[in-house]
């Protein structure tokens, strides 16, 4: 069945901030006094809603101290953005060369997303109808709502749409909403062995190149 709508993630397949909001979380933890690495924080986050991440931030700096936690994270992140936030190599390119509809589906806030898409000059491929945030689903990635919501939103099926991800979260909320995926571990906060992380999760393809993507896409 012909591919009618490519759905990007955001962070770690079009901007590099996975990495940055790993290195906040880290920095904050230390501030507790919890006893973390930056790779065990991107190990555990990357891609994680952050409804998600309350639980395990309850077990690190308890209960009392996770809004706090949160508001504060939020607020060096968005410095570090403004300061040190750029888009993957080519992704501008490759959004232009790409003629089919696509969209966002994102488990970031829309305001936050907003805010990115704005710093890195993306938000002229990518219209405020275009994006589609966890909030807008009963539950977030890596549950299949916010993909199935997405598909119903242009009319069509399912297994029409292509999604591009970069996270295990994502990949399996793709393949439970019966939709193909390609997996990308292009980004900083890739580790080694994080492409086989991706592979098992069930994306079709893997590709660390957005160059590579448009021939990629051919292929369904």
């Amino acid at each position: 069945m012909a591919i009618k709508l490519i759905i990007f993630d955001f962070d770690g397949v079009l901007v590099d901030s996975e990495f940055i909001a790993g290195q906040t979380i880290h920095e904050i933890l230390l501030e507790y006094g919890v006893n973390s690495n930056l790779d065990d924080v991107l190990h555990r986050f990357v891609g994680m809603h952050n409804d998600e991440m309350r639980g395990y931030l309850a077990a690190d700096v308890g209960e009392n101290n996770v809004d706090e936690f949160l508001i504060r994270s939020k607020k060096l992140t968005d410095l570090a953005y403004a300061q040190r936030l750029s888009t993957l190599p080519h992704a501008a390119e490759i959004l232009a060369q790409i003629k089919l509809p696509k969209c966002i589906c994102s488990n970031s806030r829309q305001s936050s997303l907003i805010y990115k898409l704005g710093i890195t000059k993306l938000d002229r491929f990518f219209t405020p109808d275009m994006l589609y945030v966890g909030s807008m689903v009963p539950n977030p990635k890596p549950a299949p709502d916010l993909y199935l919501y997405t598909a119903k939103k242009y009319n069509i099926l399912p297994s029409e749409c292509l999604v591009i991800e970069d996270s295990v979260f994502g990949i399996r909320a793709a393949v439970a909403a019966n939709m193909p995926v390609i997996g990308f571990y292009g980004a900083s906060h890739c580790y080694d062995g994080y492409e086989q992380k991706l592979t098992t999760a069930g994306a079709s393809l893997i590709f660390d190149d957005l160059l590579a993507l448009p021939k990629l896409i051919d292929q369904f």
